[in-house]
C-alpha cells in the first residue's frame, strides 16, 4: 500500500516510453547520466578533507581538541573534525 510494485513500474515505464519514444528516451538517460556525473563531480570539489583540518594551528582565539589536535574556536562546544565534546 503506497509503495509502488514491480507491475507499477513497468506501467509507468510504458507510459514513458509511449511519450518519448525509444530513441528519445535513451537521449534523456544519457542526459541524465551526465548530469549525475557532473553533480558527483562538483560535489568532490569543495569537500575538504579531515585530515587537513586537523593540521591547522591553533590562534590566540582558538583551543586544540584534545583527541585530534583540531583547532576549535573558543566558543565551541564541539570539536568540528572529531566532534568530541570540548571542556
Amino acid at each position: 500500500m503506497g509503495i509502488l510494485q514491480p507491475g507499477h513500474l513497468i506501467v509507468i515505464l510504458a507510459i514513458v516510453l509511449l511519450i518519448f519514444g525509444p530513441g528519445k528516451l535513451a537521449d534523456l538517460g544519457k542526459a541524465l547520466g551526465q548530469g549525475l556525473r557532473e553533480l558527483k563531480k562538483g560535489a568532490d570539489v569543495g569537500d575538504s578533507s579531515p585530515s587537513a583540518a586537523a593540521t591547522l594551528t591553533p590562534t590566540p582565539a582558538a583551543r586544540a581538541c584534545p583527541s585530534c589536535n583540531a583547532a576549535v574556536p573558543a566558543t565551541d562546544k564541539f570539536c568540528g573534525v572529531c566532534g568530541r565534546v570540548i571542556a
